[in-house]
């Protein structure tokens, strides 16, 4: 069911342009390699034409655990997605639980009340929805 609504998702997301086009992470066709490229053309047209580049780098660690579920659900509203898909994303999000294990003791149950399940197939699609907009922002 993940990859399916990943793939529906993906394709509104792409197709009616929400996607920030300065997105490199988790795209199709894009990458890590990409984004160093279109910034150093970026910084080195800027050097061209006499002006300075200052950069503010962010450390962004573990940025999926602290994904906050109701802004990610207006987040997903204001994308138009909506209904039965943004019922089911809610219950695929809510109601989770997590424990540690060390040397084979387990620690209490605890709810999760923030962040994307790493490792699941949407958590990747969903962290990118969160923070599409922070390039607007700067």
């Amino acid at each position: 069911m993940e990859s399916l609504l990943k793939e529906e998702l993906t394709k509104h997301l792409e197709g009616t342009g929400m996607l920030s086009k300065v997105q490199h992470g988790f795209c199709r066709g894009r990458s890590c390699i990409t984004n160093l490229l279109e910034t150093f053309e970026d910084w080195t047209t800027a050097i061209d034409h006499g002006y300075g580049i200052d950069v503010i780098y962010l450390d962004c660690q573990k940025a999926f655990d602290t994904v906050w579920h109701s802004g990610l659900y207006t987040k997903l509203v204001g994308y138009g997605i909506d209904g039965k898909v943004l019922t089911w994303l809610k219950s695929f999000l809510q109601g989770r639980k997590m424990r540690a294990k060390v040397r084979g003791d387990h620690s209490d149950w605890v709810s999760v009340t923030s962040g994307v399940p790493q490792g699941s197939v949407l958590g990747l699609l969903l962290f990118l929805v969160f923070v599409n907009d922070i390039p607007e922002w700067i």
